[in-house]
Parts: C-alpha cells; sequence; structure tokens
C-alpha cells in the first residue's frame, strides 16, 4: 500500500505543496498557487492542501502531514539585550536560530525613542535579555520597568521571553506581569561571558509561535492539518542544512541560501573556529547559524532590495536607468505573483542579494595595528566550506540557476569576508523541497534525504 507525506510552505508570495512517497522519499507531485494575504492566509493554504489530496490516490495512507509559514512578515522579535557585542548579539542569535526575523534590536536602557521604535516594529515577541549569571541586574530590571510602564500607557500586544540574568529573573519576571505583560521564562542566552547558550530561549520563541502567534495569523486550521508539525519556514530549512551536513548525505560544513520575495536567509553548519593563524574576538560563533536579510527579497522586499542594493549599480548591470530600475522594483512590490524564467531583473537583484547576503553573514579578519603578523576573526570562517545549496524560487525557476549563484559566490568574495571558496560544491533545490527535507528529517530521515539528493542538482 502507498504512503505518503504532504506538506506545504506559506510563503510570502507563493504557497507551495508536494506529496512524498514513503518510505523511498520519492517526490510524487507539487502544486503552487499564490499565498492569499488579503484574504486570509488559509484561503490560499486550504486550496493547495485540497489540491495536494485530490490527487491521492483511493487506498493510500497518508502517514505524514507537516506545514510551514513565513506569511505576513513571518515570526517578528525584539532583541534587547546588555550591550550589543554580548548579550545582545547572544538574543539576536537566539531569535534568528529559533526561525524569527528581528525587528528591532535595543541595548542599555531602553530609551522613550527606542519604544516608539519598538511600537512602529510590531513585534509578536521580545526576547528580553541582558548581564551573565550574577553579572549586572540593574540593565535588565529596569528594562522590565520600562517595557511594563509602556505596555500599561498602550498595550505592546506581545510576548516577553525573559532570557537574562537568573539572578534577576524572578524580579523581571513579577514585574512584566505586574504591567499586564505574558511572559515565558527561559535560561540566561550568555550565562558567562564566552558561553552562548541560546536553546532554551529558542525552545521558548518556538512555542509560543504555536501556541499564540499561529492563532493570531488565522492559521490554527493549518496546524491541527498538519499533525507531522507546523513550524516557521527559516526554522525547517534551518533544520533541512543540519541534516545534510552531518545526516544524510553528510556534507560536511555546509552554508544554504534561501532567497525569498521578503527576504534572503543564509545558514551555515560548520566554520566557528578560526583559522590556526588567526585569534578569535567576540563571542563564539555558534555551529549552527542563521541570519535573515529582511531588506533583500525579490517581491515584496524589492523596492527596500533596491535601495540596499544601490539602483544605480542595478541599472548599469542593467543597462538601464537608476529610474527605471526603482519603477521595476515598485511593480513587483505591486504584483507579487509574478514569475518569469528569462527575467533579467530578477537575475540581476538575485545576484546582488545573494552576494549581500553572504557577506553580511560570514566573518572577516582583522590585522591588529601593533602586531601586524596577528589576525583576528570576526564571525565564522566559510572559506573551506563543503557545498553550497541555493534555494528559492527565482533558482527552481530559472534554466541558469547554477551561472547566477557562481556569479553571486564570485560578486561576495570580492566584496570581501570569509565567504565559502571556489572548491565548494555548488547545488541548486530544483524542486524548492528543502522545507519538506526539514519537516521530514526527524520522523522520515531515510525519505528526506533521498528527497534532498534528487532535489540538489549540480548546475
Amino acid at each position: 500500500m502507498l504512503e505518503l507525506a504532504l506538506l506545504i510552505d506559506v510563503g510570502s508570495t507563493w504557497t507551495k505543496g508536494v506529496a512524498v512517497a514513503l518510505p523511498e522519499g520519492r517526490l510524487a507531485w507539487r502544486c503552487q498557487l499564490p499565498t492569499t494575504l488579503a484574504e486570509g492566509i488559509m484561503h490560499g493554504a486550504q486550496a493547495v492542501i485540497d489540491e495536494l489530496q485530490r490527487n491521492v490516490p483511493e487506498g493510500c495512507t497518508l502517514a505524514f502531514r507537516g506545514a510551514t509559514s513565513s506569511a505576513a512578515g513571518g515570526l517578528r522579535v525584539a532583541s534587547i539585550g546588555l550591550v550589543p557585542d554580548l548579550t545582545g548579539l547572544a538574543a539576536k542569535q537566539a531569535c534568528l536560530g529559533a526561525g524569527a526575523r528581528v525587528v528591532f534590536t535595543g541595548a542599555y536602557a531602553l530609551a522613550d525613542d527606542e519604544i516608539a521604535a519598538l511600537r512602529a516594529a510590531r513585534p509578536d515577541i521580545i526576547l528580553l535579555t541582558g548581564g551573565t549569571d550574577g553579572g549586572n541586574s540593574e540593565v535588565i530590571t529596569g528594562n522590565a520597568k520600562t517595557l511594563a510602564r509602556a505596555n500599561a500607557e498602550a498595550p505592546l500586544s506581545v510576548t516577553v521571553v525573559l532570557a537574562g540574568n537568573k539572578s534577576a529573573r524572578a524580579a523581571c519576571e513579577a514585574i512584566l506581569k505586574a504591567g499586564g505583560l505574558e511572559v515565558v521564562a527561559a535560561h540566561n542566552v550568555l550565562p558567562t561571558i564566552d558561553e552562548l547558550k541560546v536553546e532554551s530561549a529558542q525552545a521558548a520563541i518556538r512555542d509560543v509561535f504555536l501556541e499564540r502567534i499561529v492563532h493570531a495569523r488565522g492559521i490554527d486550521q493549518l496546524r491541527e492539518w498538519a499533525t507531522g508539525g507546523l513550524a516557521p519556514t527559516p526554522r525547517a530549512v534551518l533544520e533541512a542544512a543540519a541534516f545534510l551536513a552531518d545526516g544524510a548525505p553528510a556534507f560536511g560544513t555546509t552554508v544554504v541560501v534561501d532567497i525569498g520575495g521578503a527576504t534572503t536567509d543564509v545558514h551555515s553548519i560548520g566554520g566557528e573556529m578560526p583559522p590556526p593563524d588567526a585569534v578569535l574576538r567576540g563571542l563564539p560563533e555558534p555551529r549552527v547559524k542563521r541570519t535573515v536579510e529582511g531588506d533583500l527579497g525579490l517581491r515584496v522586499s524589492a523596492a527596500a532590495a533596491t535601495d540596499a542594493l544601490g539602483a544605480e549599480a542595478l541599472s548599469n548591470a542593467l543597462g538601464t536607468s537608476a529610474a527605471q530600475v526603482i519603477a521595476e522594483a515598485q511593480r513587483r512590490v505591486d504584483a507579487p505573483d509574478t514569475l518569469h524564467e528569462q527575467d533579467r531583473f530578477d537575475r540581476e537583484l538575485a545576484i546582488a542579494a545573494v552576494a549581500e547576503a553572504l557577506s553580511r553573514h560570514a566573518g572577516r579578519l582583522e590585522q591588529t595595528p601593533l602586531a601586524r603578523d596577528v589576525w583576528f576573526q570576526v564571525g565564522k570562517d566559510l572559506r573551506e566550506a563543503h557545498v553550497v545549496i541555493a534555494s528559492g524560487g527565482v533558482f527552481a525557476a530559472r534554466a541558469d540557476a547554477g551561472e547566477l549563484l557562481a556569479q553571486a559566490l564570485s560578486r561576495a568574495r570580492r566584496q570581501g569576508g570569509l565567504v565559502p571558496g571556489d572548491a565548494a560544491k555548488r547545488l541548486i533545490d530544483r524542486d524548492y523541497v528543502l522545507f519538506a527535507v526539514g519537516l521530514m528529517a526527524k520522523a522520515w530521515p531515510e525519505a528526506a534525504g533521498n528527497l534532498a539528493r534528487a532535489s540538489l542538482r549540480t548546475p
């Protein structure tokens, strides 16, 4: 009897569905429809579910149903720490690893204008951190009071995940609850000055996503349908990257760049250790790392990407004017469901966005001014990455996807930074199934590995 896994991903532009034959992991069929933000996310999601289920043969067993979502802005988190280079950075790593998009960052004592900016960012969750265990309690306690006061003046409509100095945890929790805020306590993201521990905070963020954000987004039905789990899309792709690096097919140091309509995400597994001739500066890098660039998307964020990457530079590549580039980007924002294989604008914007996202994700080497033979490494060294995987609609749809990725990597290297070198194997996620690989990795690892092998093709 045929067994199937049905998996869907609700993206900012498209809602994708795939049916996977079990246990072999063969892609049986797929469908794709525009995401229905105006009518409600479930309108389009249900249409994809119906299309998938219409194709299920009589007598077939549905052994697994899973779903991911990054629509309606995804999971929005405000990250607040003590100092930017320590607890602030640790908090951000916790957010990104949980599949969230960081829409506000704050450090030290929050000022009135920062509270105004926090409100404007409309986060779903505030991750409040600060101080090592037994260290500074004043700042996190003060920020708890500021948030409680702000919520009393006008509701912030957020849940606070409290993950700072354990000595201040009880006092901060009481202050926040007295101010009318929902609070979930987690372990400190930075218990000591050189120890990054984000797993507890990530788990708390994921729990809040499932218990509160799913309802707020109007996708409760999707969670009920997805008996195998509902997750933020970036979290599932990160799980896929870790599975491919360490499980099957055990690629080793792996970099995944996932470009969509709203963001370009980069996931890396490995590369956290400095080379023998360099000293690591700052917090240790996590082995499993994700960054998200909210200003580097091809549809919803096309205008922001054009601004970030430079309309003049893009116009030179396209042989047109900057004004025409800006107008074309706005058309993508206004009509996000357009997709053309030979679209030159998509090509040039994707090359520039992927290069910039890789440059932001990777680390860099800095020479010390007093000892010219000593180098400090800040961030990850991905120069020896074994594999670079490109995913996203633009890579799945285009015949020249391999050339696009090669040019993006070459440009990223010219921009500096410790990005993957020429020796890295380049693979394209042709069937656009990394989200499904991540969803299936734990329950059906053999099927997930086979699905990935079939989709990941050399250019």
